[in-house]
């Protein structure tokens, strides 16, 4: 009889804890889409300003240990140490006058990475022809906010597109 007794209690203890309402997880701050935006512009503000001082060192050390920067033609950057090279390689052949990154939108996914697609421009001389050089495009960047708090890119993608045509209203009438 008492075995019965405490089965029974069993099964009414267990089934109560079963209808019991799960513990709530942590709840994670929101992110601010105008601070994640205005985090990343000044990111790309450094790298625009690495790139003008011709250093592919300080471009890659914006990036994670882990990153990979892929590129249009040819093989992919991975890892801080090839992106310097890569990087330094271009900048060797050039004299950069001005650079511009520009976020057009960056996109939370999570506490610690987000998107951003944006376009670039440059222009400069080359060191060989002496002749002016130019380009602008379009990329975009998977960041992540590492363990230090710092946002890094961890892969990004760009290609040459030839730069917006200014929008002219037309009359109607």
């Amino acid at each position: 009889m008492l075995s019965r007794r405490w089965l029974r209690s069993l099964t009414i203890v267990l089934t109560a804890a079963a209808c019991a309402a799960p513990a709530k997880a942590p709840e994670t701050p929101a992110v601010d889409p105008a601070a994640l935006k205005d985090a990343i512009q000044a990111r790309e503000k450094e790298w625009s300003a690495a790139y003008l001082a011709g250093n592919g060192a300080a471009i890659a050390a914006l990036y994670t240990e882990d990153a990979a920067s892929i590129q249009p033609v040819g093989d992919s950057w991975t890892g801080r140490a090839a992106i310097a090279k890569g990087e330094q390689a271009g900048l060797d052949t050039l004299t950069i006058t001005a650079r511009e990154d520009i976020a057009e939108e960056v996109i939370p996914a999570g506490n610690d990475h987000a998107i951003e697609v944006g376009h670039y421009s440059y222009q400069g001389m080359s060191k060989a022809s002496k002749k002016p050089v130019s380009s602008s495009g379009r990329y975009m960047v998977l960041w992540r906010k590492d363990a230090d708090g710092v946002w890094r890119l961890q892969r990004d993608i760009g290609t040459e597109a030839p730069a917006k045509a200014p929008v002219v209203p037309t009359k109607k009438g």
